[in-house]
This record gives structure tokens, sequence and C-alpha cells, in this order.
């Protein structure tokens, strides 16, 4: 898929990936409704949402994604269906927050929201 921005400015807070209504299938876990994970760059599990701004066959990243899988917009990055195996037990969760602007140090962090992803298994 071809790596893009994150849609909106409020979305980049999220940490989810995006990816166009027509692809969103693509990343359907089976057993579980409305999840949806995306294994971007072979490293990396996204929750994904879909967003009437994304393109087909592109993904939204915002800056700290991007960073973290080392892709830029506009380049070709592997992503599929992310399944976690049979009996798939978390041992380590490593979870690190920063800010997406260094030196603004007033913004806030929705955890509740963060959260709900983590729960979603």
């Amino acid at each position: 898929m071809i790596v893009t921005n994150t849609p909106t400015q409020d979305l980049t807070l999220t940490n989810l990936a995006f990816c166009s209504a027509s692809d969103l299938h693509k990343f359907a876990v089976s057993g579980y409704s409305n999840l949806f994970l995306g294994l971007i760059g072979d490293s990396f599990v996204f929750y994904v949402v879909a967003h009437y701004s994304v393109h087909s066959g592109h993904i939204a990243l915002n800056s700290i994604q991007r960073r973290c899988v080392k892709v830029s917009t506009a380049e070709y990055i592997s992503v599929s269906r992310f399944f976690p195996p049979d009996n798939f037990n978390l041992a380590v969760l490593t979870l690190e927050l920063d800010f997406i602007k260094r030196g603004s140090r007033s913004e806030q962090i929705d955890i509740t929201n963060q959260t709900g992803v983590i729960y979603a298994f």
C-alpha cells in the first residue's frame, strides 16, 4: 500500500491507521466483530479504521507511526491482515508516550480511547 498522512489533525492523536472503506475488509479479524488489524511493514500491528478521504490502496499513518515503521509518505509498504494466533496471550506490552510536537507541552492524551483499543482483544 502507499503511505499517506493521517486524514485530519485531530486523528493524529489516535494512533490508528486509516484506509479506504473499500480496503477495510482486508483487515477484518475472523471471530471478532468490528476488529480490523493491520501488520504494517512486517513489524507493527495497528488498529485500522476506514476514512472517507483515504484512497483505495493507501494507508494513512501519523508522523510517529511513519517514523517507527521507517517509511515516508508516498512510499510503498507491505500491509497485511494481522491474525492473532490461537491462544494468543500478550506476555509483554511496552507502551511509550511522547509529545507529537516537541516543545508543546499542552497536549492531552485521551487514555480512555487508547485503553479501548488495547482491550479490544
